[in-house]
């Protein structure tokens, strides 16, 4: 993983690359990278690493999944996440569904970056729960794919988006294990069906 470093290199690069800015038919070097943003070829390097192990760069390219691609990856993700919400529903305690009640309250009153980094942090903390360091691995490879939707969903204020999450937590706390796993399975699916509908 990228270290905190080059953490603001990579964000600028990631989202250039999902806006556009930079063309998938230019290939990728470290030197061109370099002297576009100003900074040492080590950084850059780093940089190309993680985006290829998130699948953002293949062989030296730009490569933006296409739709039936993106869903093979929410796919995952949700596999992953209905998974680890039934680990939650058995370990987490109240100090835990307390931290995941404080992330949807500054989600609902924060600004853009707020809310972003909260919406973020819900899921992660779920995912936590299962304290298997190859599905946080596996995890981790979906961060840009995640990243990009997630942006269009706070951006384009989907609605009723913090009122599935307090349905999760509800659920959690209930120790509802069969609600709680319809309710995430069917969030993320209508994340992927709003963000498609936007991405085009």
């Amino acid at each position: 993983m990228i270290n905190k470093t080059d953490n603001s290199l990579y964000n600028q690069i990631r989202d250039d690359i999902l806006n556009g800015e930079l063309s998938q038919n230019e290939k990728m070097t470290e030197a061109k990278l370099a002297a576009k943003y100003n900074v040492s070829r080590t950084p850059i390097r780093e940089v190309l690493r993680q985006l290829e192990y998130e699948y953002l760069i293949k062989e030296n390219y730009i490569h933006v999944p296409g739709k039936e691609e993106i869903r093979d990856l929410f796919e995952m993700r949700i596999l992953i996440e209905v998974h680890s919400i039934k680990k939650a529903i058995l370990l987490f305690q109240q100090s835990d569904i307390d931290e995941l009640k404080a992330l949807i309250h500054i989600a609902r009153n924060g600004d853009f970056e707020s809310t972003m980094a909260a919406n973020q942090q819900f899921h992660e903390k779920i995912v936590s729960a299962t304290k298997n360091p190859y599905l946080k691995s596996t995890y981790d490879q979906l961060h840009a794919v995640i990243y990009l939707f997630r942006k269009t969903v706070v951006e384009k204020e989907r609605h009723s988006l913090l009122d599935e999450h307090d349905e999760i937590v509800d659920a959690i706390e209930k120790r509802d294990e069969q609600r709680a796993e319809m309710l995430i399975k069917e969030h993320l699916e209508k994340d992927l069906e709003f963000g498609l509908y936007y991405l085009g």
